[in-house]
């Protein structure tokens, strides 16, 4: 079991179902089922997730060395877990259900934050050797008699062509050429539908964006942006959104909400930072 740390560093930890909580992101390497659960607590961010993701993917494909043995190198399914989707999304509750019937089975503690489950005693099942019954001698059955016909008369017909290299050469029918008269048609080229492209941003407005940017840098050091379908930008950092704005008529406009989830003094410096840089243009 590991806990996925901010910065994306993942470090093993004790196992314990407890350990799954709305403020972790927690990766359970199975390597029994060949399965890596990955689970999303429900106060983690896009960001946070993102970066448990990665880290999911690289246990995966390279596994956990202990000692000088690789646990779960190349491990087949990552199945990943969406706290707030429980009870919502029935392939959701399928995965929880098996990872708890999992995180609650027996189990006996190595080293180095391994566990093994313990095998219930296999019990071969008795078998019981039953005597084959004396085989008698079947009665050989009496030969039949043997009829001798006559062979038939052997007719001779014309050979039939049933093969594709059998087949006769047609005749050769000689017929005048014909003359078609001549046609003229015109190709009428229909024009390719135009995809609509993104307008371009002004220089002016790339830089403002920017200057949103450095401000939210001065005291986050991971963010993730993202550009929604309407044209609006998405800022947030590894504990949720920072801000959300949109371009009307060359200027930053931020949504109602922006700057809800963080400190009124972190938003001030922010905004103090984008109305400095803001005069340089």
């Amino acid at each position: 079991m590991f806990n996925v740390l901010e910065g994306g560093v993942s470090t093993p930890i004790k196992w314990n179902k407890e350990s799954l909580t709305a403020e972790s992101n927690i990766i359970i390497l199975d390597e029994g089922s060949s399965s890596l659960f990955l689970w999303y607590g429900a106060k983690q961010g896009l960001v946070s997730r993102r970066t448990a993701l990665r880290q999911a993917q690289s246990l995966r494909g390279h596994g956990f060395t202990v000692g000088k043995s690789i646990i779960g190198r190349d491990t087949r399914d990552l199945k990943e877990i969406d706290q707030r989707k429980i009870g919502r999304v029935l392939e959701i509750d399928e995965i929880n259900e098996e990872l708890q019937t999992l995180l609650n089975r027996e189990y006996k503690e190595l080293d180095n934050f391994v566990i093994t489950f313990e095998l219930k005693e296999i019990v071969e099942p008795i078998v019981k050797v039953i005597p084959k019954p004396e085989s008698k001698p079947e009665p050989k059955p009496e030969p039949e008699p043997i009829i001798v016909q006559e062979p038939p008369k052997v007719v001779k017909t014309e050979m039939k062509f049933a093969s594709e290299y059998d087949i006769k050469p047609d005749p050769v029918i000689e017929s005048k050429p014909t003359v078609k008269p001549s046609t003229s048609t015109t190709k009428v080229s229909t024009p390719e539908p135009k995809v609509a492209s993104k307008p371009a941003l002004g220089l002016s407005i790339q830089a403002k964006i920017g200057f949103v940017l450095m401000g939210v840098l001065d005291h986050y050091d991971d963010i993730w942006i993202s550009r929604k379908e309407d044209g609006s930008y998405s800022v947030e950092h590894m504990d949720g959104r920072v801000c959300e704005f949109s371009i009307v008529e060359g200027k930053i406009k931020f949504t109602v909400d922006s700057f809800s989830g963080i400190s009124t003094k972190i938003k001030t410096e922010i905004q103090k930072k984008f109305v400095e840089l803001s005069k340089l243009i």
